[in-house]
């Protein structure tokens, strides 16, 4: 016999053993039974993490950490961007010295500059 024959059965035996049950424990065992189905219903709406009390605080401030932790990475990243660009500009604004028109890495680098 499997779980769900075993518990089929056991329903079964008590719910014949219902009928002999005087009426005020049979509304007792009802009550006891909504409020069973109720928090179940509650338990399985909050998922199994969040159920428990101490963990709710807990998850949020890790959820707040990551998300202060990727906010200053990203920032991080424009800055450094911001810093680039800065120093690309003002060496493009800038004049060159003679010296650079006879270096030939940078005539290499115009032509393929120029190519693309």
């Amino acid at each position: 016999m499997n779980d769900q024959q075993l518990i089929t059965t056991l329903r079964q035996h008590l719910d014949e053993g219902l009928a002999d049950l005087p009426d005020r424990v049979q509304d007792r065992l009802a009550m006891a039974r909504q409020k069973a189905l109720q928090q179940r219903r509650e338990s399985r709406r909050q998922g199994w993490l969040l159920g428990h009390g101490l963990l709710r605080p807990a998850l949020a401030t890790a959820i707040l950490v990551a998300a202060l932790g990727l906010t200053d990475s990203y920032l991080q990243g424009q800055n450094e961007i911001s810093d680039m660009a800065a120093v690309d500009s003002d060496l493009l604004i800038d004049d060159l010295p003679p010296k650079a028109f006879s270096d030939p890495g940078f005539r290499a680098w115009l032509e393929e500059s120029s190519e693309g």
